[in-house]
């Protein structure tokens, strides 16, 4: 059984309009907001990151060196640095070390391949500021997450210092949306559909191959790449995206976690602060962070 506190944040999601049906702009809106349940973190401190045109959530005392790069979600379509301001300073606080929320250019204005080229000059920039590869993990959610993914490929086929390790909460990791997941978690997943994710790979890709590996990574050869934690709930049409991304880390030779959220919906963990479950995902995402970059 789910928590009450859940329960109640799900059905006021059942029942609530649909932002995929909203035009554009008031869907962009809308997409700011969406941590209005999320509790504030305590003791963090933000600042501006100019470097990526995005924000630092610190927290006090931050380990030296250390730091986590956030990608925001939103199909590529919408979110910015500031929409998950407080998730970011749950994972600083949980980690012990500040997070960069980087922003990166939207479709359909950039389409692809605007928004990896951004993130991997947002690593990059972290690089410049200090930070050490093997105390680096990318992290990122929804389309975020698959960015995130992404963004560990190009980085080991540019030949850049890898980090260590990335996080990847319910990750949209195939824009040709052919997992199986994507029909049989249909009834249940009250956030995605089908035809929400082909609009927004549209707007993103236009006439470009969805199954490019660093549009779609699960698409691409994974060996080689850090460690990975992917994260996503069990009533999730996205499941198969990040099953997939775990299997073909793991078979590329590296170690990668595949955590389920029985009955969770879509970034759940986004929502620290409204229910148990939110918290204690941000707590074994701090805590697998951590563990990665203590050596």
């Amino acid at each position: 059984m789910i928590s009450q506190q859940a329960s109640t944040l799900w059905e006021l999601f059942r029942n609530a309009p649909k932002q995929v049906d909203l035009p554009l702009p008031q869907r962009r809106e809308a997409g700011e907001k969406a941590e209005g349940p999320t509790a504030e973190a305590l003791g963090v401190e933000y600042s501006a990151a100019p470097e990526v045109d995005g924000l630092w959530a610190a927290p006090g005392n931050p380990i030296d060196g250390a730091a986590v790069l956030y990608l925001f979600g939103g199909g590529y379509v919408l979110g910015s640095p500031a929409s998950r301001r407080k998730t970011a300073g749950h994972i600083a606080n949980a980690a012990s070390m500040r997070v960069m929320i980087a922003n990166y250019r939207l479709a359909p204005e950039h389409p692809f391949p605007a928004a990896i080229d951004d993130a991997v000059s947002a690593y990059r920039a972290l690089l410049e500021l200090g930070a050490q590869a093997d105390r680096i993990v990318v992290m990122g959610d929804s389309a975020g997450g698959g960015l995130a993914a992404a963004l560990l490929v190009a980085l080991r086929d540019s030949g850049d210092p890898l980090p260590a390790g990335g996080v990847l909460i319910s990750p949209w990791a195939d824009l040709a949306c052919t997992g199986s997941t994507i029909e049989t978690c249909a009834g249940v997943d009250m956030m995605c559909s089908r035809d929400s994710l082909l609009e927004m790979a549209h707007m993103y890709l236009g006439s470009h191959d969805a199954r490019d590996p660093l549009a779609s990574p699960v698409y691409a050869d994974l060996a080689g790449l850090p460690p990975i934690l992917a994260l996503v709930g069990g009533d999730e049409v996205l499941f198969d995206d990040a099953e997939r991304l775990v299997r073909g880390v793991a078979m590329g030779g590296s170690d990668a976690t595949l955590f389920v959220g029985g009955e969770m919906q879509h970034v759940w963990p986004i929502w620290a602060g409204a229910f148990p479950e939110a918290d204690a995902a941000i707590a074994l995402i701090g805590d697998w962070i951590r563990a990665r970059t203590s050596t």
